[in-house]
């Protein structure tokens, strides 16, 4: 089922959802990924883009 952003976007008064995620230990741990993604309107997804924490080491 795809996700449905409606209470987003009513949040948001109806602009485009963004949504933000980071992984890594952190600037005194270690390196750190952060990566924005704004989801189109229309719901079309990017086919391999998911969770984080799905991902395989070779991926």
């Amino acid at each position: 089922m795809p996700p449905d952003w409606t209470a987003e976007r009513a949040k948001a008064g109806g602009a485009v959802v963004t949504g933000v995620d980071e992984a890594g230990r952190g600037a005194l741990a270690g390196p750190v990924v952060a990566a924005a993604y704004r989801f189109h309107q229309s719901g079309t997804r990017i086919p391999g883009l998911d969770d984080s924490k799905k991902l395989t080491p070779k991926k």
